[in-house]
């Protein structure tokens, strides 16, 4: 059943303007049809109860369901390029991520100017919005702003890791500093750009509270670390 991110008013649906054309457009919707609506973190189970002139959807009921993780994690992610920038959010998302931080580092190949930075973060929002949508999650992460690694020490987690390519070997690290997660801590995980991080800005990193992790014996793509890091992060706090 498709599900949108939207607003309810006294049992009416409000949706924007791009999911009523998706809705009308792309889905074909006809009265009768159902879909889920998320307000305010809630999920109900809702009816096109009217198409023309306008369009009305009526609530049925709410859904009682809890698909995201006990955590907050917080990928704090460089900028790579085109389409694989577009992959890390999407799996993301998937991958219960509550905070996605962009960062612009030394190698970073990709720089947002400042009249660029609105319409890429809202394009890149649009990507979580859809993903979320698309995995039932009841939250679409939240993805506001770009750093510089000197600010890394700005973001607000109790437990702070960086993957580092020169690290690579044993995981023992990354897996102890999991295990090591307590209920309700954030944790926030750092993957570098397609040409790694420097030793200066892994030992920036480091004063600023953030652990080195190795992801394993072989060097991964950028898009590829961040997607191993989540997925056993997920698996770890799901694991209950």
């Amino acid at each position: 059943m498709q599900r949108y991110f939207g607003q309810i008013i006294t049992d009416q649906v409000l949706l924007g303007d791009d999911d009523i054309f998706h809705l009308t457009k792309v889905m074909r919707a006809r009265v009768g049809d159902e879909i889920e609506v998320v307000s305010n973190e809630k999920v109900f189970l809702c009816k096109v109860s009217q198409l023309k002139p306008h369009i009305e959807i009526d609530v049925v009921k709410q859904i009682k369901e809890n698909h995201e993780l006990k955590n907050h994690v917080i990928l704090i992610a460089a900028l790579i390029k085109g389409e694989k920038m577009d992959f890390v959010l999407q799996k993301a998302t998937e991958l219960g991520v509550g905070e996605i931080v962009l960062l612009q580092t030394e190698r970073t190949i990709v720089k947002i100017k400042p009249a660029e930075k609105d319409l890429k973060l809202e394009r890149y929002r649009r990507i979580l919005k859809e993903a979320a949508e698309q995995c039932k999650r009841t939250k679409i992460p939240m993805l506001y702003r770009v750093i510089d690694i000197k600010q890394l020490g700005d973001v607000d987690a109790q437990v702070k890791m960086i993957a580092y390519e020169e690290e690579s070997g044993a995981t023992e690290s990354f897996n102890s500093i999991i295990r090591s997660i307590k209920d309700k801590q954030k944790v926030a995980i750092v993957v570098g750009p397609e040409g790694g991080f420097s030793e200066h800005e892994v030992d920036m990193a480091v004063a600023a509270g953030y652990k080195r992790v190795s992801l394993g014996k072989r060097i991964l793509r950028a898009e590829t670390a961040s997607f191993y890091a989540l997925c056993v992060i997920s698996n770890h706090l799901e694991r209950k």
